[in-house]
Order: C-alpha cells, then sequence, then structure tokens
C-alpha cells in the first residue's frame, strides 16, 4: 500500500507541475455582449478616438459591437447609427492607407 501511495503521490505532483505551467493555456472566451449599453447620441469627434475595435455578431453576441477607445477609457458605440457607420468607415479607410504605405 505504501508503493502505491508514493507513486500516486509523485503522479499527482508531476500532473500539479504541467498543468501550472503558463504556456497551453488558453485565451479565456468570452461567451456574452461585452457592450452592455451604447452610446448613440451626441456623436463623438473623430479625433477624441484613438482606435476602434469591432466585434461582429456570432455565437457570443448576436450583435455586432463597436467599441471606441479614447485617451479616458473605452465606451461602446450604437452600430446602427449613421455616424457610427462613417466613423466606421473612416477608420478602415486609415487601416487600408496605412497598409499601403507600407
Amino acid at each position: 500500500m505504501t508503493e502505491f501511495s508514493a507513486s500516486a503521490f509523485t503522479l499527482v505532483i508531476c500532473a500539479a507541475a504541467l498543468l501550472s505551467s503558463a504556456e497551453g493555456i488558453p485565451r479565456p472566451l468570452h461567451l456574452r455582449c461585452e457592450c452592455i449599453k451604447t452610446h448613440s447620441e451626441p456623436t463623438v469627434p473623430t479625433n477624441r478616438i484613438l482606435s476602434l475595435r469591432v466585434i461582429p455578431a456570432g455565437p457570443h453576441c448576436k450583435n455586432e459591437e463597436i467599441i471606441a477607445r479614447m485617451k479616458k477609457g473605452s465606451m461602446c458605440l450604437d452600430p446602427a447609427k449613421a455616424w457610427v457607420i462613417s466613423l466606421k468607415e473612416k477608420f478602415n479607410n486609415r487601416s487600408v492607407n496605412h497598409l499601403k504605405s507600407n
């Protein structure tokens, strides 16, 4: 019985060591919408927005989500509003032009 306990203890220690390493740990999946509330009015000036993150609709959320990052935090924008659609197009054009120039 002692032999079995020592073997089991060794196996548990090896398993714990393998599981505790940072490699191979998958990034957590967000299985819900990130935007609880969206901002629709008044419009946010383009020069205040540092970046836009567009998350397409999928199994995690039925809505497309647009998150604007600014110097003082982030804000979810209403993807149905005309000014948000044009803002998204401006940022897409900036990205395409930036890629073409490099």
